[in-house]
């Protein structure tokens, strides 16, 4: 895993991580507030049954408050049961029966799959009242806010994390262009720079060498400068001028010795530096993939550019990535091949890019050139 990939998942963890702990501190007020709300109503009905049944009770004896308490079994309050007795005894019940607590002290448990709250409270005569209130509403109102809440942070999170991959992609992609596109540059540079070295030239031979490296050297500027500004595909990244193809030819040439040219097409207007950039990734992919010393031709006629070698070629599936890089899945593709960035150059320049490719027959890459946009 890339540097860069490595640093997104942990961004997007961090964040994660974040967002959920808020959610979670943010919605613990709420359940607090919630719960304490409960075990107040159930307490409050538990005090206003124990004062009517206290009132109820005054002056009475046993077998009356038996038989008022058993009255009682008519309450109902929606969601509530309880029961009436003294020591051991019962006198009277609803179903369930609610457990025993501790005066004053509510206790939440689970009974036939509802959540209830319970509260016992104590009478003079030693008279106590069981009260039970169903919060299963309760508990199922906090579920389904936690879940909201849950649902929202992860499509927030969702949404950070396609846009910092978004982000990451448009500052990451120039970049990486960039440094597919020094390659060649860079290779002649070099080239030419051991030759003058260590090889003893004329000095016709050594003022070519250095015009060599003074001209890849200001592609490389002019290059360089296109790539990090391409993501926009602005008008000022596009600057055409009159290109003639055979001298363009010719300085393809002096890069791959094995490129033999066909050239019936005197000029066009393009972007000299993306055209040679584009042309070259074709010419450089054509290379790599013929075998050493096998020539690779570029034809021109009048509004097309076409790159043939002779060869491995490619499967149906890495064909497909070719002539869609934006839809169909990127196989494996030796040396990477810089598909996508030569479309966009074929794009900018009004144009089309195709492959025509089989296994073992070689690949002829087909620039259309058309109306520029």
């Amino acid at each position: 895993m890339k540097l860069r990939q490595k640093s997104y998942l942990l961004t997007v963890l961090l964040i994660a991580a974040f967002l959920y702990t808020s959610m979670v501190l943010l919605l613990l007020p709420n359940i607090r507030s919630t719960v304490d709300s409960a075990e107040a109503r159930t307490l409050g009905e538990e005090k206003a049954l124990a004062m009517a049944v206290d009132g109820l009770f005054s002056g009475l004896n046993e077998e009356e408050r038996i038989r008022y308490a058993r009255a009682f079994t008519a309450y109902d309050s929606g969601n509530a049961t309880f029961a009436i007795g003294r020591d051991d005894v019962f006198w009277a019940m609803t179903e369930p029966i609610p457990p025993a607590t501790e005066p004053g002290k509510v206790r939440w448990y689970l009974q036939d799959g509802r959540t209830v709250i319970a509260c016992t409270d104590m009478l003079p005569d030693g008279v106590w009242i069981r009260y039970r209130l169903d919060a299963t509403d309760v508990i199922a109102g906090l579920t389904r806010q936690a879940v909201v809440s849950l649902l929202l942070c992860t499509l927030l999170i969702g949404g950070i994390a396609v846009t910092l991959y978004v982000v990451q992609e448009r500052i990451n992609r120039p970049v990486e262009r960039l440094a597919h596109e020094l390659r060649t540059p860079l290779t002649v540079i070099r080239g030419y720079g051991e030759l003058l070295e260590r090889a003893k030239l004329t000095p016709e031979q050594q003022h070519a060498a250095a015009s060599y490296i003074v001209a890849e050297s200001e592609r490389l500027g002019e290059i360089s400068q296109k790539l990090l500004t391409m993501a926009d595909a602005r008008k000022n990244v596009f600057r055409p001028e009159r290109v003639h193809l055979n001298e363009l030819s010719e300085h393809l040439k002096r890069t791959y010795p094995t490129l033999i040219t066909e050239i019936r097409w005197d000029a066009l207007t393009a972007d000299r530096a993306l055209l040679l950039s584009m042309l070259g990734n074709l010419i450089g992919n054509a290379v790599k993939a013929s075998e050493p010393g096998a020539p690779v031709l570029m034809r021109a006629t009048e509004g097309l550019i076409e790159i043939v070698d002779s060869g491995s070629g490619m499967t149906a599936e890495q064909l497909r990535y070719v002539n869609d890089p934006s839809h169909a899945k990127n196989p494996s593709i030796r040396s990477g091949l810089g598909v996508p960035l030569c479309h966009e150059i074929a794009a900018l320049h009004g144009a089309t890019l195709t492959f025509a490719s089989k296994e073992d027959e070689g690949t002829t890459a087909t620039v259309r050139f058309g109306e520029m946009k």
